[in-house]
């Protein structure tokens, strides 16, 4: 074959596969605003991915899914975006928030937006310091069953499939007894005779079947009803449903998304891409539910796109825990988080955990983006976070990839509580006040120090997480707790155990056992604490290092669900310090009061100041945020102490 022949077939072939990758089709402007440094897009992007593609097959009952006339499987996703006006001050870097539930979490932890109306319109930015910091910053919808009103919406096909479903409810016996529970998707019949409904008082307990003719389904199948109403305990519903919304579109889209703003379409599309200076590389960020998802996409390999390309530069991945999530099987329920939460055994706690399985196919396929992962104190209580850097059996370190930070930001709740501290939220009462330590000036100087990773290639700060090596990391009965009468030790973890979903479902991500059988529990390891009962061995924030009491990572709910091995979902607690040494005597509380360990209100806000400033020097708090941690310690003070 003569060399011109060959290279035109080799052209032939370059542009063969570039027509056979698709990307963002289109993208729909609704509306476009001033914001200042930035604009303002309001609008929608559509998808259209070819399942016979390598960078596709791992997304459930795809090749089931409807196609279009090319033979591809088309999807949407809402979007707000804000792009740069000028090149003054802007970074060329795009910051992708994978959003939670449809909303936002970035703006209210780091910003301190708190969202009134979830049109994407109406969203408040708080401070905007994504935008002051000269990013483009795009919000973009990809769970399939967030409704209209409900933050950002993700449109997915369905897949004619039929399979096995359950259904959970816990009932905790503090009303009156309900007589149903509605379920996510509805039975294929309402009266197949085979369908089961079970009770148990623990996760692990054996469980007992309700006679099928004392309940039923209610209309269209899609609720559970008994007349008798529930006990306290956990219900199960297993039955077969039938139209499986195709759930791992929702990765594909955010694949595809930060692709095409790096490198554009091969068609005419060329919105946000006006300036490509302004959006060169893609930080993904994500907070719980979505840096679980995020932790699942890199898993999984989506972070290389239908053209073998790197989607992701660099992904933040906050407060996510050990887990992945259930957003990419056949009946997915991407809302469900795992057994500390209620949502009951669901594929959420699933292998790999470290860095060493979740970068392995990147690593393969040369697409291994600079990660820094973020855990409140409440990861470790409630999400598992100890498997994500230590072995299964809680015997040994594993430290993440060289291409990972690991920070725990100690004492922090996964949800923060307000300040003046409560503890009925008027939907739920705890039996401490709600830890309100704020996650918010870390997290900040992370987003920068990762940016300049990759655009300047300065490593970030060294990670700060508790290690066994240094007796940091423990069991939970080896936690050295402060006896406080007003604050007994947490009596146990809530549980992780090894769970089969069926002998294909790793492969096929179709669920075929239900409920999945339990294998022996993971090994689950706490931060130790210091003599104030507060964390140590990661990074302590201003009201942490000079603190006004105990700021722990777990709660209790009333009523407590303690066959279920519950504590209180994501929140903390915080029990404030004695004012003075008789209060100290009078409460049996072993920890030192307060006028012991500040002279006065000025003496405690210097303190602070030089621990923000320590923060600072090791470039972990920004400069420019010590008059607002001032301000906020002056608030604590005065709540806590008085004035």
């Amino acid at each position: 074959m003569s060399a011109s022949r060959t290279a035109a077939c080799a052209l032939a072939a370059l542009l063969f596969a570039a027509a056979a990758g698709a990307e963002v089709v289109r993208i729909e402007v609704f509306r476009r605003d001033d914001y200042g440094t930035h604009q303002r897009i309001i609008g929608r992007v559509h998808f259209a991915v070819d399942p016979a593609l390598r960078a596709n097959r791992g997304i459930a009952d795809l090749d089931r899914a409807p196609t279009n006339a090319a033979g591809k499987v088309e999807f949407a996703s809402d979007l707000l975006f804000f792009l740069p006006k000028s090149d003054a001050v802007v970074r060329g870097t795009v910051f992708l928030e994978v959003v939670n539930r449809g909303r936002d979490q970035s703006l209210g932890l780091m910003s301190g937006a708190r969202q009134r109306d979830l049109s994407p319109e109406q969203w408040d930015l708080g401070d905007r310091f994504v935008l002051t910091q000269g990013f483009a910053a795009a919000f973009l919808g990809w769970q399939f069953d967030v409704q209209s009103g409900q933050g950002l919406t993700f449109d997915a096909p369905t897949a004619p499939v039929r399979g096995v479903v359950r259904a959970s409810y816990v009932e905790d016996g503090s009303g009156p007894r309900y007589g149903g529970f509605a379920v996510q998707y509805c039975a294929r019949d309402p009266a197949q005779p085979d369908a089961t409904l079970s009770f148990r008082r623990a996760f692990d307990a054996p469980a007992a079947l309700v006679p099928r003719d004392r309940w039923q389904f209610g209309p269209g199948g899609c609720s559970v009803r008994l007349a008798e109403g529930f006990d306290a305990g956990l219900y199960e519903a297993v039955y077969e449903a039938e139209g499986s919304p195709v759930a791992g579109l929702g990765l594909a889209a955010i694949r595809d998304f930060a692709s095409y703003l790096k490198f554009g379409a091969s068609g005419t599309e060329r919105t946000l891409r006006e300036q490509p200076l302004f959006v060169q590389r893609v930080i993904g960020f994500g907070y719980s539910q979505s840096a679980r998802l995020l932790r699942e996409f890199v898993r999984d390999g989506f972070n290389q796109d239908e053209r073998g390309r790197t989607a992701f530069d660099g992904l933040m991945v906050a407060s996510a825990g050990a887990g992945g999530g259930s957003f990419n099987h056949r009946f997915a329920m991407p809302g469900q988080a795992g057994n500390s939460v209620l949502s009951v055994l669901r594929p959420v706690d699933l292998p790999p955990f470290t860095d060493a399985g979740l970068l392995a196919r990147a690593r393969v396929d040369g697409v291994v983006p600079k990660i820094v992962y973020t855990l409140s104190s409440t990861e470790y209580w409630a999400r598992a976070a100890s498997l994500t850097h230590a072995t299964d059996d809680g015997l040994a370190d594993l430290p993440p990839d060289p291409s990972s930070r690991l920070y725990l930001l100690a004492g922090t709740p996964h949800a923060s509580g307000p300040l003046p501290p409560l503890r009925d939220t008027g939907g739920q009462r705890y039996r401490h006040d709600l830890n309100f330590a704020e996650q918010r000036w870390v997290l900040r100087a992370l987003l920068l120090a990762l940016d300049d990773w990759i655009r300047l290639g300065t490593a970030p700060p060294a990670s700060r997480y508790p290690t066994i090596a240094r007796h940091e990391l423990v069991a939970r009965e080896d936690v050295a707790f402060p006896r406080v009468r007003s604050l007994p030790f947490a009596e146990y973890l809530p549980p992780v155990w090894r769970m089969d979903f069926g002998a294909a479902y790793a492969e096929t991500r179709v669920i075929t056992r239900e409920p999945p059988v339990l294998g022996a529990p993971y090994r689950v390891l706490v931060p130790q604490v210091d003599a104030d009962g507060n964390d140590i061995g990661g990074i302590a924030l201003p009201e942490v290092a000079v603190p006004l009491g105990t700021y722990t990572g777990w709660n209790i709910t009333e009523p407590q669900l303690a066959n279920l091995r519950y504590l209180a979902g994501l929140v903390g607690s915080f029990v404030p310090f004695a004012r003075t040494r008789q209060a100290q005597l009078d409460a049996g509380d072993v920890r030192r009061p307060i006028a012991e360990r500040y002279p006065n209100r000025q003496d405690y806000l210097s303190r602070v100041d030089r621990a923000a400033q320590a923060l600072v020097r090791d470039r972990l708090m920004l400069a420019p945020d010590l008059p607002r941690v001032q301000e906020r310690a002056a608030a604590m003070w005065a709540s806590i102490v008085g004035r």
